[in-house]
């Protein structure tokens, strides 16, 4: 693989990262607060949702740079590479 081809599955992979962050971040919290107002039976307050997201973010960058990184990798794999 050449320097330039490194570099941009480098910069599309964190491109894709940083695009994919913000939808599933919402996904996983919402996912996670619905699932403790369902084991509560009742409404969460502010701060259990402040937590919430709080302890969802590291999930959620181990989830999309993976995910990115192994997406790109297969592309240029695919495309590029012809593998």
């Amino acid at each position: 693989m050449s320097i330039g081809l490194t570099v941009w599955t480098w910069v599309s992979s964190f491109i894709l990262a940083a695009l994919l962050y913000k939808p599933v971040k919402n996904i996983i919290y919402v996912g996670r607060v619905r699932k403790l107002e369902r084991k509560l039976k009742r409404e969460s307050t502010e701060e259990e949702r402040k937590a919430i997201e709080k302890k969802s973010i590291p999930l959620v960058v181990v989830l999309v740079v993976t995910f990115s990184f192994l997406f790109t990798k297969v592309l240029v794999g695919k495309y590029f590479l012809g593998k």
